[in-house]
C-alpha cells in the first residue's frame, strides 16, 4: 500500500474537546446574558423609578400637608431648637410609615416657613439611622450630603415654580432619580415633598461596571476560542473522514484481490474446455483432416469463448471507480434504457421506464453505471418471453438518504439456490454464460458505496434487480477524489 496515513486522535480525545468546546461555549453564552439581564435590571428601574417616586410623593403630601402647617408655625423665628426637632421626629415617622412600602426609595419633607428640611425618613437603609430622644440633641432632617445640593435646588425649583419636577441626575459616582412636588393647604403653598431613589448604587457603580467588562471580555473571549476549537475539530473529523474512506476504498480492493484469487481455479477450470476443443482440432489438422469450414468455424468459436472469459475477468478485476462526480442517475438508466431497446425489440419484449423527477445527485462514475444496467437489462431480456416487458424505475429512499433505481421482469424468477450464489464468479444457468456479469455489477455497486439487491417480484411473476447508491455530498466527493488520488 502506498501513500501516507494522516494522524488521527482517538474517539475518546475527540470527545473531550468536543465537551470543552460545549463547556466552554455554554459559559461564554451565560455570561452574556448574567451581563444583559443585569443591564436590563438597571434600566427597567430606571424607567420604573418615575412611577414609584410619583405614588410615594402623592402620599406624602396628602399625609403631610396638614401636619406640616400644623407643626410648623406662621413665625418660625418664635420656634425653639427642641420644637423643631419634635417636628422633625413626628414627620419622619410618618415618612417612614410611607416610604417603607418602596424598597430603595428614600424622602422627607422641606418647610417653606423657616426653609428647613424635617421629616427624613429610609427604611430600607442596611443601617438605620439611630434617633436619639429629642432632648438629646441632634436628629438627621434632611437629605444625604452627596445629594443634599441637587435635592436643594430642585425643592426650590417646585415651590418657586409652583410645579412637580423629575429628572434622573448623575451624582458620581452614583446615578438617582429625583421627584419634587410643592405641598398646598387651603390654597397656600406651605412646602414641598423630596423622593429619590439610587438607579446605581454608588458602593456598586465600580465593581458592575467592571463586572460587566470583564463578563464581556470573558464571554468575547471565549466564543472565539469556542470557534477555534470548533474549527480545529471540524478539520480532525474530516481528516478523519478522509482517511476512513481511504481505508474503505483499501478494504475494498484488497477484498477484490481476495476474490480474484478464489477465481483461479474457476479460471483454469473454464478456460480448460475450449483450450481443449481448440488442441483437438489442431492435433486434427496436424494429422491431414481439415482444414475445412466446420472445423475453423468451432476453432474461431472457442477462441471467442476464450476472449469472452478474459474480458469478463478484466472488467471484474477493474471493478472500481477511480473518479466519483455527483451526476443525474435518471441520465444513467434513461441511457442504459436506450441501449437495451434494438435488443428488446428483436426477442419482442417492451421496454418501460418510470423515472421520479428531481432526484438528487448521486456521487457515480456514469459508464460504470452504465455497464451495471447493462448487465442487468442484458439478463433480464434473456429470461423475459415474447410479448412481456422489462421496466426501468428509479425513485428516492424514504428518508432522502439514499436513491434507488430498478430492473424488473416477467421471467421465471430466482430459486432459493440461485439467489444464494447469485452473485458468486462463474456461477451461472446459462449454458454459455460466463457468470461474471453480475458479480461484476455487485462489485461496481460496492466501489459507489452503494449495493445491489436481488429478490423475487411480489405483484406478478419474475425478478427484481435494484442497485442502492447514496445521495452526493459535495466533501464526500472531494474526499473520494483524494483518496482516489493516493493510489494512483
Amino acid at each position: 500500500m502506498s501513500g501516507k496515513i494522516s494522524r488521527t486522535f482517538p474517539p475518546e480525545t475527540r470527545t473531550l474537546q468536543l465537551i470543552a468546546v460545549v463547556l466552554l461555549f455554554a459559559s461564554s453564552i451565560a455570561s452574556l446574558v448574567w451581563t444583559v439581564v443585569v443591564f436590563v435590571d438597571r434600566e427597567a428601574r430606571r424607567n420604573s423609578a418615575g412611577r414609584v417616586l410619583s405614588e410615594a410623593s402623592n402620599r406624602m403630601i396628602q399625609a403631610g400637608s396638614a401636619e406640616l402647617t400644623r407643626l410648623i408655625p406662621r413665625w418660625p423665628a418664635e420656634v425653639a431648637d427642641e420644637h423643631w426637632l419634635e417636628i422633625n421626629h413626628r414627620l419622619s415617622e410618618l415618612t417612614d410609615s410611607i416610604l417603607k412600602d418602596y424598597p430603595g426609595v428614600e424622602g422627607g419633607y422641606f418647610s417653606e416657613y423657616g426653609k428647613k428640611f424635617v421629616g427624613f425618613a429610609y427604611p430600607t437603609e442596611p443601617v438605620p439611622i439611630k434617633r436619639e430622644n429629642v432632648k438629646g440633641g441632634f436628629d438627621r432632617s434632611g437629605p444625604p450630603e452627596r445629594e443634599f445640593d441637587l435635592i436643594e435646588i430642585r425643592v426650590n425649583a417646585a415651590i418657586r415654580k409652583n410645579k412637580v419636577l423629575f429628572g434622573v441626575e448623575s451624582v458620581p459616582p452614583s446615578t438617582v432619580a429625583v421627584r419634587t412636588a410643592p405641598v398646598y393647604y387651603e390654597g397656600a403653598i406651605v412646602g414641598a415633598t423630596w423622593t429619590m431613589m439610587r438607579i446605581e448604587d454608588p458602593l456598586f457603580v465600580k465593581s458592575s461596571t467592571r463586572g460587566y467588562l470583564l463578563a464581556s471580555g470573558f464571554a468575547l473571549a471565549g466564543i472565539v476560542l469556542s470557534l477555534v476549537m470548533t474549527i480545529g475539530l471540524a478539520r480532525t473529523v474530516r481528516r478523519q473522514a478522509i482517511e476512513r474512506n481511504r481505508l474503505q476504498t483499501e478494504l475494498r480492493r484488497n477484498e477484490r484481490l481476495a476474490a480474484l484469487g478464489k477465481l483461479l481455479a474457476g479460471v483454469a477450470h473454464e478456460v480448460r474446455n475450449p483450450l481443449a476443443g481448440i488442441r483437438s482440432t489442431a492435433q486434427l489438422w496436424q494429422r491431414g483432416i481439415g482444414p475445412d469450414s466446420e472445423s475453423a468455424s468451432d476453432l474461431i468459436a472457442e477462441v471467442d469463448r476464450l476472449e469472452a472469459i478474459v474480458s469478463r475477468l478484466l472488467q471484474f478485476s477493474r471493478a472500481e471507480t477511480s473518479e466519483l462526480a455527483p451526476g443525474d442517475l435518471n441520465a444513467v438508466v434513461a441511457e442504459a434504457a436506450r441501449l437495451a431497446q434494438g435488443p428488446a425489440e428483436l426477442e419482442g419484449v417492451n421496454v418501460e421506464v418510470e423515472l421520479e423527477p428531481g432526484l438528487p445527485p448521486v456521487a457515480m462514475a456514469p459508464q460504470a453505471l452504465i455497464q451495471v444496467f447493462r448487465n442487468l437489462t442484458t439478463n433480464a431480456i434473456q429470461v423475459s418471453s415474447p410479448g412481456s416487458s422489462i421496466r426501468l424505475t428509479t425513485k428516492l429512499e424514504p428518508g432522502g438518504g439514499r436513491v434507488l433505481a430498478t430492473v424488473r421482469d416477467q421471467g421465471p424468477g430466482l430459486s432459493p439456490d440461485v439467489l444464494r450464489h447469485l452473485f458468486e464468479p462463474f456461477y451461472t444457468t446459462k449454458a454459455e454464460g460466463t457468470g461474471l456479469g453480475l458479480a461484476i455489477a455487485r462489485e461496481i455497486a460496492l466501489a459507489h458505496r452503494g449495493e445491489l439487491r436481488a429478490q423475487n417480484r411480489t405483484d406478478v411473476r419474475g425478478a427484481s434487480f435494484t442497485l442502492v447508491l447514496p445521495v452526493a455530498d459535495a466533501d464526500e466527493a472531494i474526499a473520494e477524489k483524494n483518496v482516489d488520488a493516493v493510489f494512483t
